[in-house]
Formats: structure tokens, sequence, C-alpha cells
């Protein structure tokens, strides 16, 4: 994981995936701004832009180590919660998209 700072939010991306790793209150603030795409854009940028495929396997919190709780959101989002630091995991493409169902 790579820590990148977008408008005053520290985002954890995977350089290998995409991914992104938000702290709680985190989802709120880029929401609140409408900056997802932004976010997301910069994961791509770290990841070399390389397209990922749907992960078969559950997401592991690379703070707690723990296996991850897949949540579904509006517009049948799915993204993966710890339960542990309550952290949230977005693939590739799930924050915009959910961003983009909430603002409907």
């Amino acid at each position: 994981m790579a820590t990148q700072v977008v408008l005053d939010i520290e985002i954890d991306a995977c350089g290998q995936c995409g991914g992104i790793v938000l702290d709680k209150g985190e989802p709120e603030e880029i929401e609140r701004l409408g900056v997802a795409g932004i976010v997301e854009g910069a994961s791509a940028i770290q990841a070399g832009g390389t397209i990922v495929q749907t992960r078969a396997t559950a997401a592991h919190c690379h703070t707690c180590n723990r296996e991850m709780i897949a949540l579904t959101g509006a517009g049948d989002v799915e993204y993966d919660w710890c339960d542990g630091c309550e952290r949230l995991f977005f693939d590739r493409g799930e924050l915009s998209a959910l961003e983009a169902f909430q603002s409907e």
C-alpha cells in the first residue's frame, strides 16, 4: 500500500490492483467533496493503469490482517469492511460507482 494525499484526505492505494483503503470518516468526506473519480484516478496511476479482474477471494485488512466482511451498498456495489479497525476497501471502480448511485 502506498499513501497518497488527495485534498487533505490520506488515501492508502494498492500499487498492484488499484484498490483503495479508507479510514473511518474518509468515505463521507470524499462523498461530500464529490471527488471519488479523482481519488480513483490517482490510485489507477499508482497501479500503472492496469485493468484488474474481480477478486474471487475475501479481502484482507493490511492493518489488522483480518479477513474483511463483504458489504453491498447503493446500486449493489460491493466493497469490504474490517470489523477490527473499521477501514473500508474498495476494489478499483467501486468507489466511483458507489458515489454515482448515492448522488442520484
